[in-house]
């Protein structure tokens, strides 16, 4: 059966200037749980165009075409994140932009985004929605559309019910339920006291047919308070027209914070982070505490890997199954494989763990250092662009940088490789099967060879041959008699000072 093909464009509003942000950089651009904010909302459409695209008992062939984005307030770098950001290269997704040089409210930036549509385009539905609003799910956009197609609205409000409806535009309705108002906050004091008391209020988003949007933009004025242009009074435009005006009321109202505040993005980011925890633990993943964690949008955990609080794991860490990360651990942009251990307070960054390895208590992996199955970095060890071995294990209290380190590999407390001669880093190589007694340094370039041994106390300056024993150390000399010497002699200073 051949389904009635129902076009939908998309206008994001991203111009505005974010003043009560308090930063020089585009409110859109704000960092959310390491995404900015206008990544949700451009994930959220790619994700609804997936459903209509995929979901196939819809009476109508719905078709998500080209996302218009207004940009404003340094809008070349909201305009080259879009075109760069990896994740939005969908095919068919279309992106165009268009400036609004003067921010003169949103009744303006709509107008502006008109801009990007054609007469080809007069006979879809054009979804507004602001950027500043990204707890808004696929999900309610395509029941959105549904519901506006379904009813053959010509405009359609999304609203939801606030308990505390301060600061929103407020729902007028007439007896048949049609939307014929929406009244700002700063508006109320010209309105019926009852008019504040409404709860259904406006979210932002709206469908409008883009005919007549087009041909009754220009009806908006700037006849309020703050003399700009409300896109709010285009309801009323559209109702006093004829046409046909309706809300979809969505119950799910923790979607709807708006951010225009630095508080604002706190609340927003804690209700993501809620989000995130319950999709890592539906997929498996296990937290001691949804409280006192931070782990971002980008971070993915598998089956049965165990989180302890007071854990913060950032950028795209990718945790395999069966891990514990236990409390106070830092794990940035990393990959741990399965079956390993993460012990308190260690730090990883930019490092790859593989199976079985077991790192910390308050370890240091710096950019570049790959652990390989069995391995074992323990308590105050740093490693730093650095191969460990599989079943290697530097227990205690060592720096290893630079270095390319074989299997079965010991290295003991307190040993360092000295990389660096304050102008160049050097490569320090350590074959299978070697023991590093405690306290030795590597002064690279060094390499020791298979199943050698260093002894403690070393300075190793040349290489070391296959099956060695390696001691560079001052011989030890026993001194008879010399600490009962030291003993009179500090006798004697005191009972002259004593004495003095």
């Amino acid at each position: 059966m051949n389904k009635e093909i129902k076009n939908i464009s998309v206008a994001v509003l991203a111009g505005g200037l974010g003043t009560r942000m308090k930063s020089e950089e585009p409110k859109a651009l704000s960092a959310l749980l390491e995404n900015p904010l206008i990544f949700y909302t451009v994930e959220a459409l790619i994700n609804t165009r997936r459903a209509f695209n995929i979901y196939r008992g819809y009476k109508h062939r719905v078709i998500i075409g080209k996302i218009g984005i207004v940009i404003g307030h340094k809008g070349e770098s909201v305009k080259n994140y879009i075109l760069k950001e990896k994740r939005f290269k969908v095919k068919g997704v279309l992106f165009d932009f268009a400036e609004q040089e003067k921010y003169l409210g949103t009744g303006d930036a709509a107008l502006k985004a008109l801009d990007m549509f054609t007469p080809a385009d007069d006979e879809s539905s054009l979804l507004i929605l602001p950027c500043d609003m990204p707890l808004i799910e696929a999900k309610t956009f395509e029941d959105l559309i549904k519901f506006h197609l379904d009813n053959e609205n010509d405009l359609t409000v999304l609203s939801v019910k606030a308990e505390n409806p301060y600061s929103y535009g407020r729902i007028l309705k007439d007896k048949n339920g049609h939307v014929k108002e929406i009244v700002e906050e700063n508006e109320l004091a010209n309105y019926p006291k009852n008019i504040g008391e409404i709860k259904e209020i406006n979210s932002g988003v709206y469908v409008v047919k883009l005919n007549h949007l087009k041909r009754l933009i220009k009806k908006i004025k700037p006849d309020n308070l703050k003399k700009e242009y409300y896109f709010t009074d285009i309801v009323n435009i559209f109702f006093k027209n004829g046409l046909k005006t309706m809300c979809y009321t969505s119950f799910h109202r923790d979607e709807f914070i708006g951010v225009n505040s630095k508080s604002d993005l706190l609340d927003a980011q804690k209700a993501l982070q809620k989000r995130v925890l319950r999709r890592l633990m539906e997929n498996g993943a296990n937290f001691i505490s949804d409280d006192n964690v931070y782990i971002g949008y980008n971070v993915e955990i598998g089956k049965n890997t165990t989180i302890y609080p007071n854990v913060f794991i950032s950028g795209n860490t990718h945790i395999l199954n069966d891990v514990i990360v236990e409390n106070g651990c830092v794990i940035k942009e990393s990959f741990i494989a399965g079956k390993t251990a993460i012990k308190s307070y260690s730090i990883l960054e930019e490092a790859f763990v593989m199976d079985g390895a077991r790192i910390g208590p308050f370890a240091r992996l710096r950019p570049g250092s790959l652990i390989l199955e069995g391995g074992k970095i323990g308590n105050f060890v740093e490693v730093k662009k650095s191969i460990i071995g599989k079943n290697t294990k530097a227990a205690h209290l060592s720096y290893i940088g630079d270095a390319l380190i074989g299997d079965g590999v010991n290295i003991g407390a307190g040993v360092i490789t000295c990389n660096y001669d304050g102008v160049k880093k050097y490569k320090t190589i350590i074959e299978d099967g070697c023991f590093i007694g405690s306290d030795s340094q590597l002064v690279a370039p060094v390499k020791i060879g298979k199943n050698s041994y260093v002894g403690s106390g070393t300075t190793i300056t040349k290489d070391v041959p296959e099956g060695s024993l390696a001691i560079a150390r001052m011989p030890q000399r026993n001194i008879a008699g010399w600490a009962a010497k030291k003993m009179k002699q500090k006798k004697t200073k005191k009972q002259k000072q004593d004495g003095a």
